[in-house]
């Protein structure tokens, strides 16, 4: 499954945190308050911990970046931790770690999250950090800090290049996503456009979509709700409000037509990824692919597990997993082998979809899949961070933070012949992107493959 920050269902995810609340899991407890500057604050108690978990979220990611800023929003996710006005330099992580607590962030396509988990007594100066660098980061905003993060990031990004496999993503996503859609673009942005990042360009981005009302704060654990509040207000209460955020990029329009890549690395397996453009998230099919994913690749007695691993041997690696995001989807299937079989793997996977498409799986094998993504996720989002995450996402995309009950059910709704339906509508070969990744100068043994360049 795609990784919980969060790649994949984030809703779905988190039905797990909801266990927490305890009866039914699905059922949550938390409160919704709007301060006056338009900050969104999403608040549940756990009493059980002696720790508060928070998670700011942003709405602004690759999506929201123009021509010339490509990577910005991930630089900001490395500037925010350099300083502002009444934080100097790295005293953010170096206060909040001298105070027992510990911090996160990432950055994706469609948003910016930042994340910490610390002892109750340190609210304060968690609340504190935070509202500083949302109203008054201009000042850490230095040439020298910019600098800094520039290389930073840069290494950040030859170094994940250079590991085994690390372009993978950024190169299948290039292919499934054409020039013109948001999410072209790798979410680490492009060589020439994070070298020539200037000041003011910077601190224009910053005050563009760093602000109150593009923002979402949750906060669970040990506290009393209405103190939290008031703290809530006391420290945010001075950011200013400089309006709502500017529009943001929606889906392109682009017919899918399917194409073939070739990405040669310094690598020893031999890795194929199909891929199929299908929905984003909140989709009334978005369901019926999650699970399929499952019923897929989900262990012994599986469709694809079986055929490629458990009874042939065929391959090292096996996945199959749905990433829907806000605005777009896709569906991926991944299989790497020791050897040169890439031909043969993507026959036996066409034949499986095929399969599918004629007669939907069983009762057993839906259920199954069903009981393996909430075995899974309950056991993953015990913890208040993911909590607070959830909750958030839960506020922003559905404007409640008590949306589990409604979400687990069109989970729950799903049939084999919805399974069937999704198969035959969006993973069919005039849909389908193929990406294959061979060992360096292998290449001229996939013919009609267009190799594939990151910027």
């Amino acid at each position: 499954m795609p990784r919980l920050e969060l790649e994949g269902p984030v809703l779905l995810l988190a039905l797990a945190g909801a266990a927490l609340a305890g009866g039914d899991p699905l059922v949550v407890d938390a409160t919704v308050h709007t301060l006056d500057n338009g900050l969104t604050v999403v608040l549940e108690e756990d009493q059980r911990t002696d720790h508060i978990a928070l998670h700011l979220h942003y709405g602004v990611g690759s999506r929201d970046e123009r021509p010339g800023e490509y990577g910005c929003a991930h630089l900001f996710e490395h500037v925010m931790f350099e300083g502002s006005a009444h934080v100097p330099g790295s005293g953010f992580d170096e206060w909040l770690t001298a105070a027992g607590g510990w911090n996160n962030a990432f950055t994706s396509e469609d948003e910016t999250a930042y994340y910490m988990v610390f002892p109750s007594g340190a609210l304060d100066l968690a609340l504190f950090l935070e509202s500083d660098r949302m109203g008054f980061l201009q000042e850490g905003l230095t040439e020298e800090n910019l600098d800094n993060q520039q290389q930073v990031v840069l290494q950040e990004r030859a170094e994940g290049y250079a590991a085994p496999n690390g372009r993978d993503y950024d190169a299948l996503s290039r292919l499934q996503f054409p020039e013109g859609h948001p999410y072209h673009i790798p979410v680490i942005g492009t060589v020439a456009d994070v070298e020539g990042f200037e000041l003011e360009a910077v601190r224009d981005f910053w005050r563009r979509h760093y602000r109150p009302q593009n923002a979402v704060l949750g906060l669970v654990g040990r506290f009393d709700t209405e103190a939290v509040l008031a703290r809530v207000e006391h420290w945010f209460a001075d950011v200013p409000d400089p309006g709502p955020p500017e529009s943001r990029a929606e889906r392109a329009e682009v017919a899918a037509v399917p194409r073939e890549g070739l990405l040669e690395d310094q690598v020893e397996d031999w890795s194929m990824y199909l891929s199929w453009q299908t929905v984003p998230r909140g989709h009334p099919d978005e369901p019926a692919l999650d699970l399929l994913g499952w019923i897929l690749v989900g262990g012994r007695g599986t469709r694809l597990d079986d055929r490629l691993y458990y009874k042939h041997s065929l391959v090292v690696d096996n996945e199959a997993w749905h990433a829907a995001s806000e605005i777009d989807g896709q569906f991926v299937i991944e299989a790497a082998s020791d050897v040169p079989r890439l031909p043969r793997l993507e026959r036996i996977v066409e034949k499986e979809l095929a399969r599918m498409a004629r007669k939907p799986p069983s009762d057993e094998e839906v259920e199954r899949a069903r009981r393996q993504v909430k075995s899974g996720v309950l056991d993953s989002l015990e913890e208040p961070a993911a909590r607070a995450e959830w909750l958030v996402d839960c506020q922003r995309l559905r404007g409640k933070p008590d949306c589990l009950v409604e979400e687990w059910g069109r989970y729950e709704a799903v049939t084999p012949e919805d399974i069937r339906r999704v198969v035959g509508s969006y993973l069919v070969p005039e849909r389908r992107v193929t990406l294959s990744v061979v060992p360096q100068g292998a290449g001229g043994a996939l013919e009609g493959a267009e190799p594939v360049e990151l910027p």
